[in-house]
């Protein structure tokens, strides 16, 4: 993958033909290339409205760019951990308490006990008997919670 940090388009200099670093790239160039002025600027480029003149080098840089970014969104997208669903993320703050241990927090969110508030005023045999958690250790757990809340 070539991808520069922001594409760049290239002019020739009038007086003596050289190449040199534009302000933009221009209405037609951006067309060409399958964009338009408004999708060009959302993925950052800047688009010089006054200049008429359309490069194929230029049209090639943004081609290459736009492939670029597909690249590295999908990079990024394979990397990207799984969204963590709001009952898992406050069940893990369940271990917060020094009360529950951290291989109780799976049983306790099986159970439909995922904040502080459901675990501060659960019912104690119900909560036993479907985590397997002995009845003193959930006691605990729910005097910790009430604290909490």
């Amino acid at each position: 993958m070539s991808f520069d940090i922001i594409a760049e388009s290239r002019v020739r200099s009038p007086r003596d033909g050289r190449t040199k670093r534009g302000r933009g790239f221009s209405r037609e160039e951006t067309s060409q290339a399958g964009l338009s002025i408004d999708e060009a600027r959302q993925m950052g480029l800047i688009i010089d409205i006054r200049r008429k003149t359309a490069h194929p080098e230029n049209v090639d840089a943004l081609k290459q760019y736009m492939k670029d970014l597909e690249e590295l969104a999908s990079a990024l997208a394979k990397e990207a951990e799984p969204v963590k669903v709001k009952d898992e993320v406050e069940a893990v703050d369940l271990a917060s308490l020094r009360v529950v241990k951290q291989s109780e927090v799976p049983l306790l969110a099986k159970a439909g006990i995922t904040t502080f508030e459901d675990l501060a005023y659960c019912d104690i045999t119900k909560v036993a008997k479907k985590t397997g958690i002995d009845e003193d250790r959930i006691t605990a757990m729910v005097k910790a919670a009430l604290k909490k809340v």
